[in-house]
C-alpha cells in the first residue's frame, strides 16, 4: 500500500462512514486502527507522505473497511457521536 493509498482511504471511509462524507481526520483514523492517540496521528501523517512504511496490519485493516466492514463497537471513532447498538 502507498502512500497515496492511505490517502484515498481517508477520503474513501469517510465517504463511507461520515454524514455529509467529508474524509476521515487523521485522528479519526488512528482511533479506528487502534494506533496510540499520543503518536498515532504523526504516524499517520508519515506513511501519507512516505516516511513511513504502512505495516502489513494497518494495510490489511484499511482493506477490510475499503471492503465495508466496520471497527468494533467499543471502538469511537468520532469523539462526539454516540456509542452504536449493536
Amino acid at each position: 500500500m502507498t502512500k497515496d493509498d492511505v490517502r484515498a482511504a481517508r477520503t474513501a471511509l469517510g465517504k463511507m462512514w461520515k454524514p455529509g462524507g467529508a474524509p476521515l481526520t487523521a485522528q479519526e483514523l488512528v482511533r479506528a486502527l487502534g494506533l496510540s492517540e499520543e503518536h498515532g496521528t504523526d504516524h499517520v501523517y508519515n506513511m501519507e507522505k512516505g516516511k513511513s512504511a504502512v505495516s502489513g496490519t494497518i494495510e490489511m485493516l484499511l482493506r477490510i473497511y475499503l471492503a465495508g466492514g466496520v471497527p468494533p463497537e467499543d471502538v469511537v471513532i468520532f469523539k462526539d457521536a454516540p456509542k452504536r447498538s449493536g
